[in-house]
Formats: structure tokens, sequence, C-alpha cells
């Protein structure tokens, strides 16, 4: 049986709908025409329609707050990803400040430095690689023989001397530091123009030291004395800053003196050097530097 098939005696809605709409347009016709008979049908009408239409209005207001509260909410979510955006890219321009800021600084200090030892011509540099002491004991920076670099040449960093160049490529050179066990050299005393030797140790450097040895027994040398490079050596240039003394104590030979040295610059945090580009004329001392 075909199931789409309309019953035989049905009425079609659209007929129903026309009958619906006639009785209502009557209904409306004889309530304005005769108004005291449609009274008490009006009133009974109006009791049972009006709650309907207040409850209407409820559900239909309800609705539109609902409404208006979603778009609150998307409007909300919008501004939301819009502040987060916001927020991402004031982070990554602090940070662009904030590296900026500290390159100013490493510049400025070099500038700084480059002022002191102004008597020397110098080039700048950035540290590439380390060795694995924890500290710069040697390192190597992005300047070599295509950029003027010999083996020699005196490092400078922060306020003094950081070390000297050993080895030399086309494009970068290796740097030993003072601070290495294999480093010695000749300085001078501030204030006292007492000859000594600076010896690196990075074992005592990991309490701020370095050693100062060979200080004359009759030093009138005290602490906090500062101790520059000196004449006597055939590689380090003279009058460059290397630290500062601290407890100074006659060795037991009873000839001479030894001494803690705390260096000037930090061998924890480097990035950035000058390298002196004039080499020292050779001098014959009883170290050999």
């Amino acid at each position: 049986m075909d199931s789409k098939r309309k019953p035989k005696y049905g009425i079609e809605p659209k007929y129903i709908l026309m009958l619906w709409g006639l009785i209502c347009i009557c209904l409306i016709f004889f309530s304005y025409r005769f108004p005291g008979i449609f009274a008490p049908l009006q009133r009974t009408l109006n009791s049972c329609i009006v709650p309907m239409q207040k409850g209407v209005w409820i559900v239909g207001q309800q609705i539109d707050e609902f409404g208006d509260k979603f778009d609150d909410v998307a409007e909300l979510q919008a501004k939301n990803r819009n502040l987060e955006k916001q927020v991402t890219d004031l982070k990554e321009k602090n940070e662009r400040l904030e590296q900026e800021l500290y390159d100013m600084e490493r510049y400025k200090q070099l500038l700084e430095l480059d002022e002191m030892y102004v008597e020397y011509p110098k080039v700048g540099a950035n540290i590439i690689a380390r060795d694995s002491s924890g500290f710069f004991a040697s390192f190597t920076i992005d300047k070599g023989a295509d950029d003027g670099m010999k083996v020699d040449m005196n490092v400078l960093a922060d306020t003094g001397l950081v070390g000297i160049i050993t080895e030399v490529g086309k494009n970068y050179s290796i740097v030993r530091s003072i601070i290495d066990d294999n480093s010695y050299l000749s300085a001078t005393i501030m204030k006292t123009g007492d000859n000594c030797i600076v010896c690196g140790s990075l074992s005592l450097l990991a309490k701020g030291f370095i050693r100062v040895q060979d200080i004359t027994i009759n030093s009138q040398a005290r602490n906090n004395y500062k101790v520059y490079t000196s004449e006597l050596s055939n590689k380090y240039l003279p009058g460059i800053l290397i630290g500062y003394l601290s407890n100074i104590n006659n060795e037991a030979d009873g000839m001479t003196k030894s001494a803690y040295l705390t260096p000037v610059v930090d061998f924890e945090h480097l990035t950035t050097v000058l390298v002196i580009t004039q080499l020292k004329e050779p001098a014959v001392t009883p170290d050999g530097n």
C-alpha cells in the first residue's frame, strides 16, 4: 500500500486554515459590532490569553537576554584573543628591548675600556667558543688573520687584562686567559713599584682569586693595591690593570712574599673583548715573559 496516499474523506489543511481565518474575522466583526454581547467572552479569552502572553513575553525576554549574553561572551572572547596577542607582542618587544639594552650596555663598557687604554689601537671581537673549565680559561673569538690578528696580541675586557692570543686561524683566534694554570706574567704593584709574577690558578679562581708570587720581602704592598702589567714582560704591554692584592704573606724561604689577586675581569660571563692590535716589542726578562 502506498503510505503517501491521502485519506479518502480527509480535509486538506489549507481549507482548515481558511475556515479558522473566517471564524476569526467573524469574531472580530461581531465583537466590534456587538461589544455588550461578546464582553463576557472577551473577558474569558483575556483571562486565558493574557497569562499566556505574559509567559511568552517572559520567555522572549529570557531568550533575548541569553542572546545578548551569548553576544557578550563572543565579544569578550574576541577581546581576550586580541589582548593575548597584544601581550605576546609586548613580551617579544620587551625581550628585544632587553637584548638591545644589554648590547648597548656591553658596547658602552667596551667604549669606556677603549678610552681607558686610548694609547693602544684596538678592535672588538665576540667570543664564539670556550673550554670546558667552567671559566673562560681559554676561548675562541670571531677575529682571525683576515682581521689582522696575530699571536701574542693582548686581550682586554671589563676594565683590564683578559689574556693573550696563542693561536690564529683565518677567521678565528684562540685566547689564553691569565687565569689558566699555565699562565705566568710579569707585573708591577701600584704605589710601591715592586715587581711580581701573576700566576693563573683555576682551582683558586673558584674562590675569586689567582696567585701572586715573588714579591720582594721588603715590599710595603697592602691589600687592595692595584697590580698592572710590567715593562719587564716581552709579551704583555705595560700599564694594563690586572687586579687587586689581598692576603699578603711571607714565604717560607724568608726571601719573598706571596699574595692573592682578585682579577678585574669577570671570567664567568665574558661575551665580547677588545684586542690590542699592537704587539709588545721583544724584551729579555728573567722569567721569559
